[in-house]
């Protein structure tokens, strides 16, 4: 089953740039690890209006989604929370109709 964590990060005023960085190094060293089982890619992005809002959205692939997330997402949402607020949630996706 195909499923997403989203992981929120709205840093701290001046620290921007500090956190994009620190995403940014995440994400790689996550994509690098080989016991990333089930994880498709992950992807960084920062809003397109709010200064220093950014998301790490993480794409998996495995027999159940967990409604709490991944221990790489639980590990995640606490370690940046030393970078501003933290919202962590998970997306499960839906099956689509015909005609979609």
């Amino acid at each position: 089953m195909r499923w997403m964590e989203t992981i929120k990060v709205q840093s701290a005023t001046g620290k921007g740039q500090i956190t994009e960085n620190e995403l940014l190094e995440l994400s790689r060293e996550i994509q690098e690890n080989p016991e990333r089982q089930g994880l498709l890619k992950v992807i960084v992005s920062s809003h397109a209006w709010v200064p220093g809002l950014f998301a790490m959205r993480l794409f998996w692939d495995t027999d159940d989604p967990r409604p709490e997330g991944s221990l790489v997402g639980m590990n995640l949402s606490q370690g940046l929370k030393a970078y501003g607020i933290v919202d962590h949630s998970i997306w499960v996706e839906t099956k689509q109709g015909r005609g979609a």
